[in-house]
C-alpha cells in the first residue's frame, strides 16, 4: 500500500470512529431525555441502555485517542512550553467551563452569592466536558513530564489501570467533609457529579495510550492494528469483565472498554473498504465540542434555553422520539458542516462569529 493510500484510510478511519461516536451520542441524549416510561423496559430497551452507556465511553476514548494524533504530528512542540502547548491549555480550560456553564443554576450571576447547596451542588457537578478538560491537561503534563513518545504510550494504561484499581476506595471516601465541593466533585459521584476522575478518566488514557499506538504502527498497518489492536485486545477485556463479575467498578470499565476497541475494530474494517470519506463526516469529528455544547442546551436546556426536555420529558412515544432523535441528530450535523465550512473558507469571520457568540452567552450570565 503506497503512502497516499495509507493516509486516506488513516483519515477515513479516525474521522469515521469520531463521528460515529458523535451521533451515538447526540440520538443517545435526545431519545433518554424524551421516551415516555412506558417504553422504558424489555430486552430492546436493556440493549440500548447498554449501548448509551457504551457511547460514553467510547467517546471519551476517542477523546484521548485524537490528542494523542494530533500531539504526534507536532510533538517537538508539546515536550516544552511552547505557546501551542499554551493554546491547547487554553482550550481545554474552555472545555472546563463551557462545562460548568452549562449547569449554571442562577441568573444573574451575582445571584451565586444567596445560592442554596443543592444549587451549587447542580453547578460543580462533573460533566463530561469538565472530565476532558481536566484529563487533557493531565495528558499534556505527561507529555512535558516524559517528552518521550515511547514512555507516554506506557504511562497512560499504566495510569487508566490506576486510576481503575483505586476507583472504589475514592467511591468509599467522605471527600466533601475536607475538601471544597468543587475539588470532591471530580473524585466521586457522592456529590452528584455523572463523570467523577474515577473512573472515567481512565477511558480517555486508554484512547490516548491506543493513539500513540496507532501513531507508531497501526496508521501504515491498519488491517493489523484492527486485529492486534483492538478486536483481540476488545475480546479480552470483555472476557476479563464477564469473569470479574459482580457488578464492580473494575467489571464495567473492562466491558465497555472492550466493547468500544470491538466497535472501533468494526469502523477499522469498515474503513478499510472506503476510498473517499464525504467531508461531512470530518466536519462532525472535528467539531465535537460545538455539537456536544449546542445539542445539550437543545435537548435539556440551559440558563440561556428552555431546553426540549422541558416540553416533552419523558413523555414522547417511541416513533415520536425516533423522529425526534433523528432531526436532532440532522441539525447537528449541518451546524458542524456549515461551521467547519466557515472555519476553513473564512477563517476570519468565523473567529468573529465565534467571539460575538461568547459575548452574547457572557452577557446572559451577568
Amino acid at each position: 500500500m503506497n503512502e497516499a493510500v495509507q493516509h486516506r484510510h488513516r483519515v477515513i478511519f479516525v474521522d469515521l470512529a469520531r463521528a460515529v461516536a458523535v451521533v451515538l451520542m447526540v440520538a443517545g441524549h435526545t431519545s433518554s431525555a424524551l421516551l415516555a416510561g412506558e417504553y422504558r423496559s424489555g430486552l430492546w430497551f436493556e440493549a440500548w441502555t447498554f449501548q448509551r452507556g457504551l457511547t460514553s465511553g467510547l467517546f471519551l476514548l476517542l477523546s484521548g485517542f485524537a490528542f494523542s494524533l494530533a500531539t504526534t504530528r507536532h510533538w517537538p512542540s508539546h515536550v516544552r512550553l511552547s505557546p501551542a502547548v499554551f493554546r491547547r491549555a487554553r482550550r481545554f480550560l474552555l472545555f472546563v467551563l463551557l462545562g460548568y456553564a452549562l449547569h449554571f443554576p442562577v441568573l444573574p450571576a451575582s445571584a451565586l452569592a444567596t445560592a442554596t447547596e443543592a444549587q451549587w451542588r447542580s453547578l460543580l457537578a462533573v460533566d463530561v466536558l469538565q472530565l476532558i478538560g481536566i484529563t487533557l491537561l493531565a495528558l499534556q503534563a505527561l507529555v512535558l513530564l516524559l517528552k518521550s513518545r515511547r514512555l507516554f504510550m506506557v504511562a497512560n494504561f499504566v495510569v487508566a489501570a490506576a486510576i481503575v484499581a483505586a476507583a472504589p476506595a475514592f467511591w468509599r471516601g467522605e471527600w466533601s467533609a475536607g475538601l471544597p465541593l468543587a475539588l470532591s466533585a471530580y473524585l466521586s459521584p457522592s456529590t452528584g457529579s455523572q463523570f467523577p476522575l474515577f473512573p472515567w478518566a481512565a477511558y480517555v488514557f486508554v484512547g490516548a495510550g491506543a493513539g500513540q499506538l496507532y501513531a507508531r504502527w497501526g496508521a501504515a498497518h491498519l488491517a493489523y492494528y484492527e486485529i492486534w489492536a483492538m478486536l483481540l485486545p476488545g475480546v479480552a477485556l470483555g472476557a476479563a469483565g464477564f469473569t470479574i463479575g459482580g457488578g464492580s467498578i473494575a467489571s464495567d470499565v473492562a466491558i465497555r472498554t472492550g466493547a468500544c476497541l470491538l466497535v472501533l475494530a468494526a469502523i477499522a474494517h469498515a474503513s478499510r473498504s472506503l476510498t473517499q470519506l464525504p467531508h461531512v463526516f470530518g466536519a462532525v469529528a472535528q467539531e465535537s465540542l460545538v455539537v456536544y455544547f449546542v445539542h445539550l442546551c437543545v435537548v435539556y436546556g440551559s440558563i440561556w434555553n428552555p431546553g426540549l426536555a422541558r416540553f416533552y420529558g419523558e413523555a414522547l412515544p417511541l416513533a415520536a422520539t425516533v423522529v425526534t432523535a433523528a432531526a436532532v441528530v440532522g441539525a447537528m450535523v449541518a451546524l458542524a458542516w456549515q461551521w467547519n465550512r466557515l472555519k476553513h473558507a473564512r477563517p476570519v469571520a468565523a473567529r468573529w462569529v465565534a467571539l460575538a457568540t461568547g459575548v452574547v452567552l457572557v452577557a446572559r450570565l451577568v
